[in-house]
């Protein structure tokens, strides 16, 4: 039977979900109408538990919430990627609709919509990123197959179009990096020589702080990366296992860190970055920053912060760098990620290769002339 709690002067009405775990809602006025409200519901929830899953007609919110989020086992940051896309884009759509009803045509609709530049003239979504909220919404309709609560998932009868490749990346110039750097206030004009001389990823850039920095030794360690969660401070753990490297300390960076802090001091536990309030500088706002400033610069949408990182890079590779030093240098799982992102921006040495060739065919000929002066 359904309990009643007192919290303040509301009463709380508590119960038994089918699958045994423990329901509560608040706000009633009266002991009596949070009791007649907690029985209903239980009555409910037998009722469920009595049925086949698959004749629930569930609709997506309710599995989402029932279901869904109860089975996610990953990163806290990833899990507000989810949310983040759920809420903006696949529950406004589809929400309020019993999974079983969603067909493939639904999807698609929904999908043209999403790249769609709206009638306020709001640029429609990237091909990739539409492709990861389908991935996301497909993974909720699946987990809901396997557990049977509907017979098939729409998207086993939807061809996808895989997005398209992404572009070659083409590094800034110089000049214009330094255009967008004093584009920014004195306050957050860090960010953009960190990530320029550095090339970290713009949430370990975030995350830098005081300690990590040896300026005898010309080094910063790269052990961490900023938090997406509004509650906290660091991520758990950085991209990959590779991430977690040592890097050089460029002489002129030292010298604008040692300016920045004198100036503005140090952000919670030690961070070399902060938002005009002393708290952390998140990246959604530093990324709103960047493009606010560099869209006049002739940056185009999906050109941001990590521009800076494949501008550091272009030039270590204009400087002769290799690219298994470039690749411990980013942070990369592996040397074919470097060469697939990269790969184009190093030298064509197909000239030098031809003249290397060419000399097989001089040393062949030697050899051929020496057999003939011995026969």
């Amino acid at each position: 039977m359904a309990s009643v709690r007192k919290r303040g002067k509301y009463f709380s009405a508590r119960w038994r979900s089918w699958d045994g775990q423990t329901l509560e809602k608040g706000g009633f006025l009266s002991k009596k109408d949070a009791q007649i409200f907690g029985n209903e519901q239980e009555l409910l929830e037998r009722k469920r538990k009595n049925t086949k899953p698959s004749d629930l007609k569930m609709t997506l919110e309710q599995f989402v919430v029932d279901v869904w989020r109860h089975t996610l086992d990953v990163e806290e940051d990833t899990k507000d990627g989810y949310e983040w896309s759920l809420n903006k884009h696949i529950l406004p759509a589809f929400g309020a609709w019993k999974m079983s009803e969603i067909k493939p045509a639904d999807i698609e609709a929904w999908s043209v919509k999403l790249k769609t530049i709206g009638l306020n003239g709001i640029q429609g979504l990237a091909e990739k990123t539409v492709e990861r909220h389908e991935n996301i919404l497909a993974g909720i309709l699946n987990k809901a197959v396997q557990n049977g609560y509907i017979h098939s998932s729409p998207f086993a009868m939807l061809k996808r179009k895989k997005a398209k490749t992404r572009r070659k990346i083409m590094p800034l110039d110089p000049a214009l990096v330094s255009q967008i750097a004093y584009g920014f206030s004195e306050r957050f004009r860090l960010i953009v020589w960190i990530c320029f001389f550095t090339g970290m990823r713009p949430s370990e850039a975030l995350g830098l702080t005081w300690d990590r920095l040896n300026f005898e030794k010309g080094t910063i360690l790269v052990d961490r990366q900023l938090s997406r969660n509004a509650n906290k401070v660091f991520s758990n753990h950085l991209k990959t296992s590779s991430s977690n490297r040592e890097i050089a300390f460029a002489p002129q960076l030292q010298q604008l860190i040692k300016e920045h802090v004198a100036k503005f001091g140090l952000g919670p536990q030690g961070l070399l970055l902060q938002n005009r309030s002393g708290k952390v500088w998140r990246y959604r706002d530093a990324r709103d920053m960047f493009s606010k400033v560099a869209r006049p610069l002739g940056l185009q949408v999906g050109e941001g912060l990590h521009l800076l990182r494949h501008t550091c890079v272009s030039l270590l590779i204009q400087q002769g760098v290799n690219a298994k030093a470039i690749q411990a240098h980013v942070g990369h799982e592996s040397i074919e990620e470097t060469m697939d992102t990269y790969g184009h921006l190093f030298p064509n040495d197909l000239a030098d290769l031809g003249a290397n060739l060419n000399k097989f065919a001089e040393v062949l000929k030697q050899s051929e002339e020496s057999k003939s002066q011995i026969a």
